[in-house]
């Protein structure tokens, strides 16, 4: 039974076994349509239905638009080739797309006009022609297409078959954004957010996020989200952040599951809840969000939220690894190095490690240049070492800081340089490294600079290195720069070596 709205301009049509009481769009009355009345439009509105319903017959879907072709509607001779293009409901034909585009254009479609245009621009069942793709989608912005007015704007502002002009790029957005066009509505803050053709404004950009989220822009209601969490164009306010990025999960969009998975781990705008964070991690991973990967992988191996898993956790650092997450590569390396889930293999550590730190993983480049540096997986080469520790570095990564300062103290893979050696230490220092501290501390007493090696030592223990309980129980011991107490130093060997410090062990053993 076919059905439709009693409402022509609501343009709902549908079909099933039983009549519904009322339209789901407007809310009146349905009414069992005749199908040897109905036009080709009639066929095409049902069409779309389809279309739009995750489990209905897409075969079904496809023959409503091949009735509105047979009818004569451009409509349905423009969505025939959608599905074409797509291969949707029907095998792939770009050729047969292209050739219903141009017949839907004769018919009058301003969508198929800019169908046409997309073929030109990328080659899709014609040879590429970006200057006729240009035309085209100046023939749809002329005659009012609000998406001819966003696919100009994008030629302008690329330079595709038109010379580029970020202005005029602007100007088109904007066209399109006031025609409450989603699409264009979203642009134009994004214009906004980046100054992009205009002077930055970041309360224009939320202006139009928020119009454009309003219409239902899933896009746009993390941007807002973002604009919230982070107070720019707005008062900062964890709890609104968290209502937009919700409205974005749930309508499906992937970095809003992400982020609201993590307003859920840490309790930004919500009460924590991590069954809640490992659910939208989980909804974010299966729609190919890297970061939804990270994160669920660390909830699986960490047990939080969900049942402590090492092969779930491997499993999704994989899954993101070979879709290109840094991090979960970084992360599988560090498994096949540590044997932490899988079994120790040194060989896809580095494999993994450097395919990380060629993707620009800071921790990664560190760890690789670590294995060249002690010959841990691969054949020692301190040339490669220094290479990865100063490529680590330049993004400010503390550990790689304080490996450098070491190869310089000790003269290994660069020629001995003390002064060297304690800036890196000290730049490590600043951004919280504990063992750079210690080294500075160690070179300092060995030059004779007790009080500003105790100092260094002090630091040292409070971010928990070791070695720096050991160094400072030798001062409380011995009563170098402090008052000789036995009972400080032997405080301070027990608390080195629960943090595993052999030379604290030994010390109270004696």
């Amino acid at each position: 039974m076919i059905y439709h709205c009693e409402d022509h301009t609501c343009n709902y049509w549908d079909e099933g076994e039983k009549l519904p009481e009322r339209c789901p769009q407007c809310g009146r009355k349905l009414l069992r349509a005749n199908e040897a009345d109905m036009t080709g439009d009639d066929w095409t509105a049902l069409g779309n239905t389809l279309w739009d319903a995750e489990a209905s017959d897409k075969k079904r879907m496809v023959d409503c638009f091949r009735k509105a072709a047979y009818l004569g509607s451009a409509w349905g001779v423009c969505n025939l080739g959608i599905c074409m293009e797509q291969g949707n409901g029907v095998e792939a034909d770009p050729v047969q797309a292209f050739w219903l585009y141009r017949q839907a254009v004769e018919m009058g479609s301003l969508n198929a006009v800019c169908c046409l245009g997309v073929c030109y621009q990328y080659g899709i069942g014609t040879a590429p022609d970006a200057k006729q793709a240009a035309e085209l989608y100046c023939k749809a912005a002329e005659y009012g297409s609000p998406r001819g007015q966003m696919l100009l704007a994008r030629a302008f502002h690329d330079g595709i078959g038109v010379e580029a002009d970020a202005a005029e790029a602007v100007y088109r957005v904007r066209a399109a954004a006031y025609q409450r066009y989603g699409e264009g509505m979203h642009r134009l803050g994004v214009c906004y957010e980046y100054g992009d053709g205009v002077e930055q404004n970041w309360e224009r950009a939320v202006h139009w996020f928020r119009e454009a989220a309003e219409s239902g822009v899933s896009v746009a209601m993390a941007e807002l989200g973002y604009c919230y969490e982070k107070g720019c164009g707005v008062e900062q306010s964890w709890e609104q952040a968290f209502s937009w990025y919700r409205r974005g999960a749930e309508c499906g969009y992937p970095v809003s599951m992400s982020n609201l998975g993590l307003c859920y781990q840490m309790g930004y705008g919500v009460e924590q809840n991590w069954q809640e964070a490992v659910k939208w991690y989980e909804q974010g991973a299966q729609c190919g969000n890297l970061q939804s990967m990270n994160n669920l992988a660390y909830c699986y191996e960490r047990g939080e939220g969900v049942e402590q898993n090492e092969e779930r956790a491997l499993y999704w650092y994989r899954r993101g690894a070979e879709a290109g997450s840094d991090y979960c590569m970084y992360c599988l390396g560090w498994n096949y190095s540590n044997g932490e889930g899988v079994e120790q293999n040194m060989t896809e550590a580095i494999r993994w490690y450097t395919a990380a730190a060629e993707g620009g993983n800071a921790d990664a480049m560190h760890d690789l240049g670590w294995h060249y540096d002690y010959g841990e997986g691969v054949e020692q080469d301190m040339k490669k070492a220094i290479c990865w520790y100063e490529r680590a570095a330049e993004q400010n990564h503390p550990a790689a800081m304080n490996s450098l300062g070491e190869c310089y103290a000790m003269g290994r893979g660069v020629p001995r340089d003390l002064e060297t050696a304690m800036e890196w230490y000290r730049r490590a220092a600043e951004l919280g490294e504990a063992m750079a501290d210690y080294n500075m501390g160690w070179h300092l007493e060995q030059a004779g600079k007790l009080s500003e090696a105790y100092a260094h030592y002090r630091k040292a223990a409070d971010g928990n290195d070791d070695s720096a309980w050991w160094a400072l129980g030798r001062f409380h011991e011995n009563g170098v720069v402090v008052a000789q107490d036995g009972k400080e130093a032997r405080s301070c060997y027990e608390t080195g070596e629960k943090l595993g410090s052999v030379k604290c062990k030994m010390r109270l053993a004696r």
